[in-house]
């Protein structure tokens, strides 16, 4: 690990650091989700629950027991060397304390939405910006918005191959391994009463049966079908209109805010953004316990600070919680699938995704003129090569013209965001070292992780770069666009947030 993180005066700390990780992160993790975050689950354990029993999964279960009384399994044991599947999160939203399993129906006045037809198989990035939509819906019909897994696969299956890659990954994950705050079921801030998010789970237990809406037909009439707050609009409306309770879109309609109606049309989120940035879904959106941890773990890679690890801070705000980190570059340096998905990109002539698209953005994309979809120009070609998937030497030229701006001033540590292997970080380092004076630059591949963290990594990197003095990210990609989202509805500067 050490030989590949590049610092040019060896810090002392770093190979203390490790020995305390390797020491302690396990009873640290442990102590502190029992403290803090696990506190339904500590009744259970012992015994102050009411005497009819809820559902709980097993480790190598994907759906809990139906809350009819049954006793909960013995865990099987797991062969050695898979990826975890994170069960005890999903008891704790189980056991959210607005969710009354004695109930066989909702009660008066209990509404709820889901959105069935949700991402599946594509990264987190696409899921998490899906999600947040999906609740701010929800929240402005004035329901209980239901939530999910992030899902790779819903077949049952509690392992997946990535992509055909080898790479074994879990099936779905429950967001509160990712989030916390209000879009997995906690509290809104004192005088919002509105309803709080439920489990998949409990909106199944409560309504068995559901009235369902397909997305074409509710998008049907729509004026503007790119336009975010219309399409929110028409559902709010739909939904504020219905007496029945358990309400979902259909299945196989897909997501609602679909990349090619939303998150790829650059004035999509335009119309909605002042309302959405105010939402709590943003200003109390947090990352949960198990990331922040890991950011704690690591975060003499990216600050020197003292000030108090987020582990021992009771939350309050998106933009209290995640204040920049002075002195910190992040860049965004995506390689692996992206060898052939910015050539794709350009086949279809795509626009940078999301905010990274609004206008008071720096770096804006061109889409290049074009004849004809899924072909394109060798010349066009290359335009999105050069902002898709730079070479070293245009990421070393690209980092050193905004480290010379303004918004750099007195930036001198460098976290690369990346999928890249060891070697071409390596190399990428040494370029970079070569061409400035910095005074360390780390990678993910450099992060300290637990076996439930190292599943979860992208959200540690997400954290790292929502509160990078400067963050030079990838405009194409949804991973970047979740870090600017956060930094733009924390007041960051648009003139930090840069693109290749």
């Amino acid at each position: 690990m050490l030989e590949h993180l590049s610092c040019r005066s060896q810090a002392v700390g770093v190979q203390g650091r490790h020995l305390y990780i390797a020491a302690g992160l396990t009873f640290v993790l442990s102590c502190y989700f029992l403290a803090r975050h696990f506190y339904a689950l500590q009744e259970v354990l012992t015994a102050t629950v009411t005497p009819d029993p809820i559902p709980s999964i097993a480790a190598a279960e994907v759906v809990p027991v139906e809350a009819s009384g049954l006793e909960v399994a013995e865990t099987p044991p797991l062969p050695k060397g898979l990826p975890p599947l994170y069960s005890a999160y999903h008891d704790v939203e189980l056991r959210l304390p607005q969710q009354d399993w004695t109930r066989t129906k909702p009660a008066p006045g209990e509404k709820f939405f889901f959105v069935a037809g949700h991402t599946r198989a594509l990264g987190w990035g696409n899921a998490v910006q899906e999600h947040i939509l999906n609740a701010y819906l929800a929240y402005k019909a004035g329901r209980s918005f239901v939530f999910g897994n992030f899902t790779w696969n819903d077949d049952g299956s509690l392992y997946s191959d990535y992509e055909g890659s080898g790479r074994i990954i879990p099936s779905q994950i429950p967001y509160s391994v990712l989030l916390r705050g209000p879009i997995v079921g906690e509290s809104f801030t004192p005088g919002d009463d509105a309803p709080l998010a439920v489990s998949k789970d409990y909106f199944d237990h409560l309504c068995p049966k559901k009235v369902e809406f397909a997305r074409q037909e509710v998008h049907a009439n729509l004026t503007s079908p790119n336009s975010v707050a219309e399409i929110t609009e028409k559902w709010a409306s739909l939904l504020q209109n219905l007496d029945e309770p358990c309400v979902q879109s259909t299945l196989d309609s897909g997501p609602i805010y679909s990349h090619h109606d939303v998150w790829g049309v650059r004035t999509s989120l335009l119309d909605v953004w002042q309302d959405l940035k105010q939402s709590p879904f943003l200003t109390q959106f947090g990352w949960s316990p198990l990331v922040e941890l890991a950011f704690d773990t690591n975060r003499d890679l990216f600050t020197a600070s003292t000030e108090p690890y987020l582990s021992s801070t009771p939350f309050t705000s998106n933009a209290e919680r995640y204040s920049p980190l002075p002195g910190l570059m992040v860049i965004h340096v995506r390689r692996g699938d992206y060898a052939t998905h910015c050539r794709t990109l350009a086949m279809w002539s795509e626009d940078f995704v999301s905010v990274n698209a609004f206008p008071e953005m720096r770096d804006p994309f061109v889409v290049p003129p074009h004849e004809e979809w899924g072909n394109n120009t060798p010349e066009n070609v290359e335009v999105y090569r050069r902002r898709c998937l730079p070479t070293i030497e245009e990421i070393v030229s690209k980092v050193a013209e905004v480290r010379a701006e303004p918004a750099a001033r007195g930036v001198h540590r460098l976290y690369i965001m990346t999928n890249g292997d060891l070697e071409y970080i390596a190399e990428l380092k040494d370029a970079l070292h070569a061409a400035g004076d910095w005074e360390m630059i780390s990678s993910s591949r450099d992060l300290v992780l637990s076996w439930e963290q190292k599943y979860v990594s992208h959200a540690v990197d997400l954290l790292v770069a929502q509160r990078a003095q400067v963050l030079l990210g990838n405009g194409f990609s949804t991973l970047t666009s979740n870090a600017v989202m956060m930094r733009l509805a924390n007041g960051f500067p648009t003139d930090s947030t840069r693109f290749w």
